[in-house]
């Protein structure tokens, strides 16, 4: 509901005192040590040809941003370590190359990576959380490395990588605004939204070469849309890096002396009009600095390459998994993963535990479809004896040994229901070892301390009940995704659906195969006692039924796959029930079917700063990098006991969300019940005609547009201003269905009575002499609900020292 209010008199700036939304996102393994930052990984995308030269770009890069952070944090930090993660594909002298352990291209902190359709080579950090919260990661396309020419003027790379590396590292944002590049000061003077105040420039509107006076709009008294602000290359001001770091002069963040609190730009609406250097030197970093470094500044360089998936799956087999189904889920679940998942030319190896662990196999080479099904055969059918979860971690580690006699950089599944007091004794050997460990928690009493194993080496998370409506054991291993493979090959679920189903009663769905994917689609269809009588109908009307699946009656499981590319459309498929009620559950998987046509892709992070905050659903929805708009998305989340509840996620700027129409979907979460384990299913829908991939046009490293040198404009001549509408952002109507892990609620949580959001969208417009208020009116708790008094049309206001209009 949008609310509006009348002011009485004429007030230049706003400011609304209110709770800050805060998403908490690790950088992952980046410490600071002496002064100086470690383990900074560098990731190059694994679709990257190879380039020596590419390497050595980035080597310089971060060299000559090392020396200009020094400078910008008044001689504290620099980076001292930092890892670059070549493809797996790139031939290397190993002499020169070093194993990774836990890095991956997903948990990068900087990618490397083209952008899809060639549109734009500005960096930009992903970022969606609130002031001082951490970024996910910084991606630079290959061009912006390897274009010398473009680079060393108008947006040195050193010195947007520090710029870039404060959004990701300190939260902070940045200080000029594309949407509304001028404002009226407090003087009624028309200025350029930037910080410091003291940069000095022109305002022109440029056409190809030619620049002329700008023209000003009458009613609003600011530049029209073509004007541009143009700066002085030779500055009396040292700030801000926020703004133009491409400034020869510009060598600091502004400060409490130089912010600008006018500008009306993302660094004050998310921050409370607080400077960035006082955002940045509060931060943890500078908690671990207690002194000036007096060293060397000059980064060490590692090169890691990455190496072909090999995992080994540690199933448990104790007694309480024969309870609730759970051997014959855990069989249908890991089919799944085997047969669909796993990536061809990836290595996996079975292990089961009870009380002591067995190795079912050692690893095999995934390089055809009969030993994926060998590998099937291995899977356990039954289930007696305690839990020892180490004894199966530790044969875990045997089987990835036999790869290369080492554990590093190798993957564990580790799926387990029962309690295990015991499991902390392997922990410094997982901690040594260098291999990443995801887990996997089935039912209420999964030992406590199992997602240590994950946390301690950057593993993967996942709960699921025994809910059978809900597949969330299925998704859990459809989750298993590599995250250093080829996006091209690696598979895509697109539908994930359970139903309890009435005897004699139908189970009816569609799943849409759109044109990024087709290859590789399998139906399963699973079910608890009898067998359903199953139909799938193709686009072109081709029907499939029981006598073309593949029919399990011991795993109760029936697996269709289509040959060839599956057709371009709506699939539908019906069910029938013959005998007693009974779930039933539908997945579909595809693979990409054309490797220049990037699939959309979905990325869910779901965090909780502490027992006193919500949780916070953040899915991004991306085609090669670009955003994907208007798409309907749905986080399901499964609690411990009750029914799962669902989310509408909204990429509108508001509540959760910090941006508007950047592709990241957000929520709050604020219906916790109970302690335990509570897992995210994430559904997105795109629908033709409605949604949209775009450029990303914030959050990115300003370049410089030109600048004013003795009274003339030097325009930057490699600027590619990407026209939304010219765009052709059209998408086709698809479906992503992803399981996005699990957070635990330990017991004694305290029960939180939220405040609003924050207000984020508020406009004003002068009538005559007074100003007319439009707002989106917040929730009561957070962004659910109504917040009683700002739904109202009249508010209490008070006008604070600085001029600034507070609500209280």
């Amino acid at each position: 509901m949008l609310s509006a209010v009348k002011m009485f008199d004429r007030i230049p700036g706003l400011l609304f005192q209110c709770i800050l939304n805060v998403c908490v996102l690790n950088c992952s393994g980046v410490t600071v040590v002496n002064n100086g930052y470690r383990n900074i990984v560098i990731a190059i995308n694994p679709r990257i040809q190879h380039n020596a030269k590419l390497i050595e770009n980035i080597k310089e890069m971060v060299t000559e941003a090392s020396s200009y952070l020094y400078q910008a944090t008044k001689h504290q930090l620099y980076f001292a370590d930092v890892k670059i993660l070549l493809p797996a594909s790139w031939p290397w002298n190993w002499t020169q190359v070093q194993r990774p352990t836990t890095q991956s291209f997903e948990k990068a902190n900087v990618i490397i990576a083209e952008s899809y359709l060639k549109h734009g080579d500005v960096p930009y950090t992903l970022q969606f959380g609130g002031c001082g919260e951490k970024g996910r990661y910084i991606h630079f396309t290959p061009n912006f490395i390897l274009n010398d020419e473009m680079t060393s003027i108008y947006c040195p790379k050193g010195k947007v990588f520090v710029h870039e590396w404060a959004h990701l590292r300190w939260g902070v944002f940045s200080e000029y605004n594309d949407l509304v590049p001028f404002y009226l000061s407090e003087s009624t003077i028309a200025e350029a939204t930037r910080c410091s105040f003291s940069i000095k420039g022109v305002i022109a509107e440029c056409r190809g070469s030619s620049c002329s006076p700008c023209i000003f709009d009458e009613s609003t008294r600011l530049p029209n849309k073509d004007c541009t602000f143009f700066p002085m290359k030779n500055q009396p001001s040292s700030s801000s890096i926020m703004y133009l770091q491409g400034l020869p002069s510009v060598v600091e963040f502004c400060d409490n002396a130089t912010h600008n609190v006018e500008a009306p730009n993302m660094q004050n609406r998310m921050c409370n009009y607080r400077s960035t250097w006082d955002v940045i030197s509060k931060s943890e970093d500078f908690r671990n600095v207690y002194s000036a470094h007096t060293g060397s500044v000059k980064p060490t360089f590692t090169l890691l390459q990455a190496k072909e998936r090999v995992l080994c799956l540690v199933l448990d087999v104790s007694g309480s998994m024969s309870q609730a189904n759970r051997i014959v889920r855990l069989r249908q679940a890991a089919e799944i993963f085997l047969l669909q998942i796993a990536e061809t030319g990836s290595q996996v190896g079975i292990v089961t535990f009870n009380s002591m662990a067995t190795i079912q196999t050692h690893l095999r080479k995934i390089d055809d479809d009969k030993v994926r099904e060998e590998l099937v055969k291995l899977l356990p059918t039954s289930a007696r004896g305690g839990t020892s979860i180490c004894a199966g971690v530790e044969a875990g580690f045997e089987v990835v040994r036999g790869n290369d006699s080492s554990t590093n950089g190798d993957e564990i599944v580790v799926l387990t229901d029962g309690q295990d007091n015991r499991i902390s004794a392997c922990f410094p050997e997982v901690e040594r070892s260098g291999a990443v460990i995801h887990t996997i928690a089935l039912g209420p009493s999964a030992a406590e301390q199992l997602e240590e194993l994950s946390n301690m080496t950057g593993g993967l998370q996942f709960a699921a009940t025994d809910n059978l409506d809900t597949s969330g054991l299925i998704d859990s291993f459809t989750g298993l995704v590599s995250g250093n493979s080829d996006s091209s090959q690696q598979a895509i679920q697109v539908e994930s659906s359970g139903m309890s189903i009435e005897h004699n009663s139908w189970y009816n769905g569609t799943v849409v195969i759109d044109k990024s994917i087709g290859n590789d689609t399998f139906f399963v269809v699973n079910w608890e006692a009898q067998t359903p009588i199953i139909s799938v109908l193709d686009p072109h009307g081709k029907v499939y039924n029981n006598a073309n699946f593949q029919m399990d009656q011991t795993v109760r499981s029936g697996r269709l796959k289509i040959n060839g590319t599956a057709e371009i459309g709506t699939w539908i498929y019906s069910i029938w029930n013959p005998g007693r009620k009974q779930v039933i559950t539908v997945i579909v998987t595809s693979r990409p079917a054309d490797a220049q046509i990037p699939p959309i892709k979905v990325n869910g992070y779901f965090n909780r700063r502490d027992s006193t905050s919500p949780m916070i659903s953040n899915v991004e929805v991306s085609q090669g990098f670009l955003p994907v708009l208007n798409a309907n998305v749905t986080a399901i989340i499964e609690r411990p006991s009750g029914l799962p509840i669902e989310l509408k996620l909204s990429d509108d700027g508001l509540g959760a969300d910090i941006v508007r129409n950047d592709g990241i979907y957000s929520k709050y979460f604020l219906n916790f019940h109970g302690s335990g384990r509570y897992s995210v299913k994430v559904r997105v829908q795109g629908i033709e005609g409605t949604t949209r991939i775009t450029v990303r046009k914030r959050g990115q490293g300003m370049c410089l547009p030109g600048y004013s040198e003795n009274g003339h404009i030097k325009l930057n001549e490699f600027i590619n201003e990407d026209n939304e509408e010219d765009f052709p952002g059209a998408l086709w109507d698809f479906i992503r269905v992803q399981a996005g892990g699990a957070i635990s609620l330990p017991v004694g949580t305290p029960v939180i009575d939220f405040p609003p959001s924050q207000i984020r969208d508020l406009q004003s417009a002068l009538i005559e002499n007074k100003i007319d208020l439009e707002w989106t009116a917040p929730g009561g708790d957070y962004d659910q609900g109504s917040a009683t008094v700002l739904s109202r049309t009249r508010c209490k206001m008070t006008i604070n020292k600085n001029s600034h209009l507070v609500m209280k």
